[in-house]
């Protein structure tokens, strides 16, 4: 009895409950900021990029433990190994978090590590003593952990029995190594434990509240920035862009090159086949040039303007170069036409291109011309493309292999 209410009186303090506020406020933090990082980070990131990405978490992980550690410091009341037990418990619950929230091999190393890192785990005389086997069979235990989230998040984002399994796992391995270090009495640590559960409950909570907020806010984001049929970026999204390129590019040495194309004779594909197969005609098309503008490192952006018009924005390219997309994605789409229900459909297209001069005040000046340079091909025939005001023909280009 007097073992349990000593359990009750740990799990309850006003120090735990300090440390518990703490804690998840720092997590909440944690979930946030990942969030943020972890979007700017995709496969098509440099090498460079993602390291940075990776430092940053690193230092994020360990900025947050030494705040625990300075609220520590506050408080004065409650025994050495209460204090000790509970600043263990935050530290082990953000460790945990920041293996599962981050997808970053520095944190995956640190905790790998960190058990022989921390005071007085350094000192050899753990692993020669009587319970050097007990270390050992833990340490390996939490590696097998430790690999398991790192290899696994997807399945335990989804999986509360996973998820719980290896937090437990996680605790008692690392309330196993502080218990050969500190010698702890065993109701202290039972009661610990108890209570590291019981901010993982509560972490999980939170974390699976903020992934449904922040789901539900991409969701947001895509339906304001992105076209819903096609997915490519839409006409809010130019503006918006457009307007950021032009003050960035306008007094720069760096080429902006704004190119516009249409589909030609699209309206006798909705009056002959229906609008159902427009808009396949649609989707084919915009895949087809999202794709040929990333396969050369190109990195051009694909806006659906409205109908059958669409813009591109091509940073750090000339319009020589342009000529070269443009090219391929004719060709491409010579290559790889569109069937439906075993009809093929030839699509072609015709582009206005020109590139941002000096003396443009606004996008809008720059829209106008390659909006004129558009029609210019359309009126000459379409299945052609206008730049700077001269019309060429398409050319076969050697086809690119990813």
């Amino acid at each position: 009895m007097g073992n349990l209410m000593e359990i009750l009186r740990i799990c309850f303090s006003a120090n735990a409950l300090v440390t518990g506020i703490v804690t998840i406020g720092l997590v909440t933090i944690i979930t946030y900021i990942s969030f943020i990082l972890e979007r700017k980070v995709s496969t098509a990131s440099s090498f460079f990029k993602k390291v940075g990405i990776n430092i940053a978490e690193m230092l994020l992980l360990l900025l947050m433990l030494l705040l625990v550690t300075i609220v520590f410091k506050s408080l004065t009341g409650g025994s050495q190994v209460e204090l000790g037990g509970l600043l263990a418990n935050a530290e082990l619950t953000i460790l945990f978090y920041g293996l599962f929230i981050f997808n970053n091999r520095l944190i995956i190393l640190l905790n790998v590590f960190l058990p022989f890192l921390y005071h007085p785990s350094s000192d050899i005389s753990r692993i020669q003593g009587p319970y050097a086997w007990l270390f050992i069979v833990s340490y390996l235990i939490l590696i097998i952990v430790i690999d398991y989230l790192y290899s696994h998040k997807e399945v335990l984002a989804i999986s509360n029995y996973r998820y719980l399994s290896s937090q437990m796992l996680f605790g008692i391995c690392w309330w196993i190594f502080i218990w050969i270090d500190y010698r702890f009495p065993l109701v202290d640590i039972i009661g610990m434990l108890i209570l590291f559960e019981f901010y993982m409950f509560v972490v999980r909570i939170i974390e699976l509240k903020m992934s449904t907020y922040m789901h539900a806010y991409n969701d947001l984001e895509n339906k304001v920035n992105y076209d819903a049929l096609t997915g490519v970026r839409n006409r809010a999204n130019l503006n918006k862009v457009s307007k950021e390129f032009f003050e960035k590019y306008s007094q720069s040495s760096v080429p902006l090159t704004v190119m516009m194309f249409d589909i030609d004779r699209f309206k006798e594909f909705n009056d002959h086949y229906g609008h159902e197969i427009g808009d396949e005609v649609l989707r084919h098309v915009s895949h087809t040039v999202e794709r040929e503008l990333h396969v050369d490192g190109s990195q051009g952006q694909l806006f659906r303007y409205g109908g059958e018009e669409f813009v591109i924005l091509l940073k750090n390219v000339d319009t020589k170069r342009a000529q070269e997309i443009v090219n391929r994605i004719n060709q491409t789409l010579i290559e790889m036409p569109l069937f439906i229900q075993g009809t093929q459909l030839d699509v072609t297209l015709c582009f206005g291109v020109t590139m941002l001069r000096k003396t443009d005040e606004s996008f809008d000046e720059i829209f106008k011309r390659v909006d004129e340079y558009l029609y210019q091909s359309k009126n000459n025939g379409r299945d052609e493309m206008t730049i700077e005001g001269k019309i060429f023909q398409y050319e076969k280009v050697p086809m690119i292999k990813i």
